[in-house]
């Protein structure tokens, strides 16, 4: 699976779950601190979505887990070294719990 095709295909359970929910894109979009336009991109998977962004969706649409929203059979080709998880507000424990995910989903199994 191509990096750009697991955009389109978060963007899709995100817009599934939301119109699940009855929710506006513009109710979604300011709970997050996005633009409407921008929410409707991430949907298209036309706009990447940041990871601080997957949480505060994550709040939005209710769902327990950002595992939730990614789908489970997509692998990193780089799962063995170092994961570096930089640039964003993650906490401490959403790092773990990234790094969990990526290592039992990517390392491999398929």
């Amino acid at each position: 699976m191509a990096d750009l095709e697991l955009y389109r295909i978060i963007g899709a359970a995100l817009a599934a779950k939301r119109k699940a929910l009855r929710l506006k894109q513009s109710e979604v979009a300011d709970q997050i601190g996005l633009t409407r336009a921008s929410l409707a991109n991430i949907e298209r998977g036309r706009q990447k979505i940041m990871l601080h962004q997957i949480y505060r969706l994550a709040s939005a649409l209710k769902v327990e887990s950002i595992i939730d929203l990614v789908p489970s059979n997509f692998s990193f080709e780089q799962a063995s070294g170092p994961l570096m998880i930089e640039g964003s507000d993650v906490s401490d424990a959403q790092r773990a719990q990234i790094e969990q995910y990526v290592r039992r989903k990517g390392g491999g199994r398929k």
